[in-house]
């Protein structure tokens, strides 16, 4: 049996009748708390996946390797989204972060080296 609701544009909706119902899954008004449930786990099995660990990234963002981390998974997860002009704003501004966290990495330890050499006993 054929479901006997109408589309939006008014034509007959060319699904089967639920059995024992005269209407479809779909346009049955007695199945509106299944529909919900139904539409939220299918957008719930439409995301995609971590690419990224999201263990490795701290809950507090304190230290030069703490931003590291968050990079890297920001990095992870950007690498596979669909390529867009958005997608390559989001990987230039990664990288860019990433440069700007290794400078300052690298003057710390510089400046480390040059405390050691100039007070030896701190």
């Amino acid at each position: 049996m054929q479901c006997k609701a109408k589309t939006r544009k008014g034509q007959p909706c060319q699904a089967q009748a639920r059995a024992g119902r005269r209407y479809c899954f779909m346009h049955d008004p007695g199945s509106g708390r299944s529909r919900a449930i139904a539409r939220k786990r299918g957008g719930q099995r439409n995301r995609p996946m971590h690419a990224g660990d999201p263990a490795t990234v701290p809950a507090k963002v304190r230290t030069l390797g703490d931003v590291l981390a968050v990079l890297d998974y920001s990095l992870a997860e950007a690498m596979p989204l669909e390529n867009s002009i958005q997608r390559g704003r989001l990987l230039i501004a990664i990288c860019s972060t990433f440069i700007e966290a290794i400078k300052v990495g690298e003057l710390e330890q510089r400046l480390t080296e040059l405390e050691r050499a100039i007070l030896p006993n701190s």
